[in-house]
């Protein structure tokens, strides 16, 4: 997924749609760390997944960084996240509506 669309559809004001966050793919190689962007920090418990790490952006996509590896390259790469971004619950219109 890619920054302008993410931030058109879902990343606005340091909030992201949860229906946004679970298309977001985790980044698990990288040729230059040193290219990554920051966008900020997150942490979020779903009904289908737990997200405890950072958003970044690489190139011209976003990506999600899990804490064990932020902490892994910290010794390597100097982590500066000035953001931290919440989520926004998607409603179930079901149970809503009962």
């Amino acid at each position: 997924m890619d920054i302008q669309t993410l931030r058109r559809q879902g990343l606005d004001e340091n909030k992201i749609r949860e229906l946004y966050l679970y298309k977001v793919p985790s980044l698990k190689t990288c040729d230059n760390w040193g290219a990554v962007k920051e966008i900020g920090l997150l942490e979020f418990h779903g009904k289908h997944a737990t997200y405890n790490g950072a958003l970044i952006q690489y190139g011209e996509n976003v990506y999600f960084i899990p804490n064990s590896r932020l902490e892994a390259l910290a010794p390597y790469r100097k982590w500066h996240f000035k953001n931290t971004i919440s989520v926004i619950k998607e409603v179930d219109h079901k149970k809503a509506n009962k």
